[in-house]
């Protein structure tokens, strides 16, 4: 199946007809990381996360994804 979420110049485009429910996707765009999921009533949720150190650390370590927001989100 293809990557729900898609970054173009312009910004990010979801398919959410892509995505499964309560998976976390995730894309970088201006030098953020955005996070997207979807819920069991199939709303889409967004979350933006610009802290720098933060973002250098999901791009080094992208399968570490969730561990690392848990991190932080305790900080």
């Amino acid at each position: 199946m293809e990557y729900p979420i898609i970054v173009e110049k312009d910004g990010i485009k979801i398919k959410p007809e892509n995505m499964i429910v309560d998976k976390m996707y995730y894309c970088i765009y201006d030098n953020k990381i955005y996070i997207f999921y979807k819920d069991e009533e199939n709303l889409t949720h967004c979350y933006e996360v610009d802290d720098p150190q933060v973002v250098q650390e999901i791009i080094d370590n992208p399968n570490n994804l969730e561990d690392i927001l848990l991190k932080h989100s305790k900080e």
